[in-house]
């Protein structure tokens, strides 16, 4: 059975057409690039069809190792409180430095105009691959986004359905005509050299050869009289 990476798999039409379903295969994948049998593939496509395809929860950050090889970081979230002004956000600090917390109504919400704001940071892993920057004599790693699976679930449409199946009708035929062709191929290159122009017993030759068998080696000579083929 042939191992297939998405693109090949893609190409066969042996997946659907959703964005969020093929990323959500990619994953599974292991990447883009990672190989897989058939069988793999047409067994993840048949659990999205019967279950659904994951959907993002989240995304985090992974950094680059010495050794070539991306590592997630350690994801942290804060939130501050403030207010806007002429479009800009100012941050009110709490006393003897600590973080400002508003009251709350679930009504009014917070009082005095407060607005609450949450960021998100991410934490190298130690050992990450960095450089310095001149100016600001801050860390600049090398790093990358990528998604986070959760537990829900998205069903496919009736009309992405449609096309699953139509895709992998045509992937179907498109299979068995390379296998013909490939099969015709190796019957072809079969056909040629010294034995395919020596012709069978009991046909009549078409390249002056003799048949497979038949006749010495075309030397003749005379003993006593009578001639012998050798």
């Amino acid at each position: 059975m042939a191992a297939l990476d998405f693109g090949m798999a893609l190409a066969r039409g042996m997946l659907p057409k959703a964005e969020a379903a093929q990323k959500d295969l990619i994953n599974l994948a292991g990447g883009r690039n990672v190989f897989k049998s058939e069988d793999w593939w047409n067994k993840a496509v048949d659990e999205q069809i019967s279950s659904g395809y994951r959907t993002v929860a989240s995304k985090n950050k992974e950094f680059l190792m010495p050794t070539g090889e991306y590592k997630a970081g350690t994801k942290q979230t804060s939130t501050s409180y403030g207010r806007t002004m002429f479009g800009q956000f100012y941050p009110i600090s709490g006393q003897f430095g600590q973080p400002y917390v508003p009251s709350y109504s679930p009504i009014f919400g917070y009082g005095g105009g407060v607005e609450a704001r949450t960021s998100t940071s991410y934490i190298a892993p130690e050992g990450a691959v960095f450089t310095v920057d001149p100016k600001t004599k801050e860390k600049q790693y090398t790093s990358r986004f990528y998604d986070v699976y959760g537990s829900k679930r998205e069903d496919f449409t009736a009309g992405e359905l449609s096309d699953i199946t139509a895709s992998a009708k045509r992937g179907a035929e498109q299979a068995k005509r390379i296998a013909a062709e490939s099969k015709a191929t190796r019957k072809k290159r079969g056909t040629g050299g010294v034995l395919a122009k020596a012709r069978i017993e009991g046909e009549g030759p078409a390249t002056g050869l003799p048949a497979l068998g038949e006749g010495g080696l075309g030397i003749t000579g005379s003993i006593l009289g009578g001639g012998i083929k050798l």
